[in-house]
């Protein structure tokens, strides 16, 4: 049936789901129903919570529609928080969000969700919610999800039948946060701001090296994100994988097995021909990464392709709920941390550096656990299958999971941008960013970065020709500024994410993303205002 679209969403299975809870039947996940053949759609998604709803403390939850998808499917939100906290949030409290189903085809994380919010139904993680609150969005790429079908991830250790990778626009929301062409991204992006939760979980699958481990994990990568968030983030992840660790599940920082050979450029102090353990990426494309510049603490999870359904989805359970222990038992630490973060921001007196020029940081050589697998013999045409097999050993391997930035600058009083579309205009809203228009043209004292060269390759990326500028700051001077440039602070709460955005230095901006090519000609079209 078609859902009501109302603020909070009676979800319109109710005879037989709340008949069920009433009678004191918890409802049953669509993976524990079919012994773990099947995933859910999103049809099963809504009868379930329907179904917690009834349960006898479903007035923890609320379920709501956060906004629409490409084709127009209800992209559902749910609040769990204690009962007598619900109608509005408590400010004492830290707020968690929680996202699965980014990729459809990697489906555990949906399914490990859905046990979170039964539990809470069923009266259970009081001690969590007591002090944190935990928004869940169990299926963010729905139309993907609704595209299920037999073989989209082969090789993948079950079901046979998924959703697909991108979504309805062919586009990847794991490299869309910067551009924000999707309606999920922009839905997404609103509830940053709307909840500023701060903690975000995003919930994947590996797809690649054979390791030992049940789940691999990364904060935010990006070398701009401020220090102290940054040791917060690593230091809850390492007690997170300790306290896995004593539950059985075996965990470690996200990273594929590579061999790299480097004549200077990378990959610093790596012997030509070493295998190495390498993490992925520390642009803001990725959500995690993007997250991260707000100050606040983002976790990638991945469980293992190779383990099969139902301990895909024990590994994602555990690690949701271990990170957020971790949070919780930190709150103070924590919320001091993000008040520093975003002060220092604030703070004229305090110097604020965006790095760019990104290489690998020195690695760490440490122990990573090596697993092997085996094809599973299959009836028929069913698709492949490769199954985690034997014990895995550790190998002591060179470990490169952080970024340093090779340029520093400091950043300036404010960003000019001059004759700014209203793409970019709305862009920037979308990422919260504050800034206002000039109501008077005027001098101020700028910097300029001359154009040298742009590069851009033939085929396009993401609907995108990606643009690389080369070129050289010119000597500080008075700029006229006319009416209707944008001035952007940097000296705001999101200054970083503003750097990342506007800096034409920046490896992963709204020019590199072509939003400013019509205006870049020699000289790019934002001026960094001097103090």
């Amino acid at each position: 049936m078609r859902r009501v679209a109302t603020v909070l969403v009676p979800i319109l299975f109710a005879v037989t789901a709340h008949a069920l809870a009433q009678a004191g039947e918890a409802p049953r996940t669509v993976p524990e129903r079919t012994d773990y053949a099947e995933t859910s759609r999103a049809r099963d998604v809504e009868a379930f919570l329907d179904a917690c709803l009834g349960l006898p403390h479903g007035d923890r939850l609320e379920v709501r529609v956060a906004g629409r998808s490409h084709e127009g499917r209800g992209i559902l939100l749910v609040r769990a928080a204690l009962a007598d906290d619900r109608r509005a949030s408590a400010p004492e409290r830290l707020r968690a969000l929680v996202i699965a189903n980014i990729h459809a085809g990697e489906v555990e994380g949906k399914e490990a969700v859905q046990e979170l919010l039964r539990e809470v139904a069923n009266g259970e993680h009081t001690d969590l919610l007591e002090h944190c609150e935990l928004w869940c969005v169990p299926i963010y790429n729905v139309d993907g999800n609704e595209a299920i079908k037999v073989g989209n991830r082969r090789g993948q250790n079950g079901p046979d039948a998924v959703g697909q990778r991108h979504n309805a626009q062919n586009l990847d929301l794991n490299r869309d946060f910067v551009k924000a062409d999707a309606a999920e991204t922009r839905v997404l992006l609103k509830l940053f701001q709307e909840v500023d939760p701060h903690l975000f979980l995003d919930l994947h699958t590996t797809n690649g090296s054979r390791h030992g481990y049940h789940l691999t994990y990364a904060p935010s990568l990006s070398p701009n994100v401020d220090r102290d968030v940054d040791r917060l983030a690593r230091d809850l992840l390492e007690r997170a994988r300790t306290a896995l660790h004593e539950q059985g599940f075996e965990v470690f920082d996200y990273g594929n097995f590579e061999t790299r050979d480097w004549d200077g450029g990378g990959a610093p102090n790596s012997p030509a021909g070493q295998r190495g353990w390498y993490t992925y990426d520390h642009r803001p494309r990725y959500g995690v990464n993007y997250f991260g510049l707000r100050n606040r603490v983002a976790v990638l999870s991945e469980a293992y392709s190779y383990d099969d359904f139902r301990t895909r989805i024990a590994a994602t359970r555990a690690f949701v709920l271990a990170v957020l222990r971790q949070l919780v038992a930190e709150r103070a630490t924590a919320r001091a941390t993000f008040l520093a973060a975003d002060a220092r921001m604030l703070d004229d007196n305090q110097p604020v550096w965006f790095g760019s020029d990104t290489k690998f940081a020195e690695p760490e050589h440490l122990p990573v656990l090596v697993g092997e697998v085996e094809r599973v013999a299959r009836d028929g045409d069913r698709p492949l299958r490769y199954a985690r097999t034997g014990t895995a050993a550790p190998e002591t391997m060179p470990v490169y999971r952080r970024f340093r930035a090779d340029r520093l600058r400091r950043l300036p009083r404010a960003w000019a941008v001059l004759d700014p579309s209203a793409e970019v205009v709305q862009l920037l809203r979308r990422h919260g960013i504050e800034f206002e228009a000039l109501d008077q043209p005027g001098p101020h004292r700028g910097q300029r970065f001359a154009v040298h060269k742009k590069r851009k390759p033939k085929r396009p990326y993401q609907g995108h020709h990606m643009l690389v500028l080369d070129g050289a700051w010119q000597p500080p001077t008075d700029v006229e500024l006319p009416l209707g440039t944008i001035v952007v602070p940097a000296r705001q709460r999101l200054g970083r994410l503003a750097a990342a955005l506007l800096e034409p230095e920046s490896e992963d901006s709204l020019s590199t993303w072509n939003f400013f090519e019509q205006q870049t000609d020699d000289v790019y079209p934002v001026v960094r205002l001097l103090r």
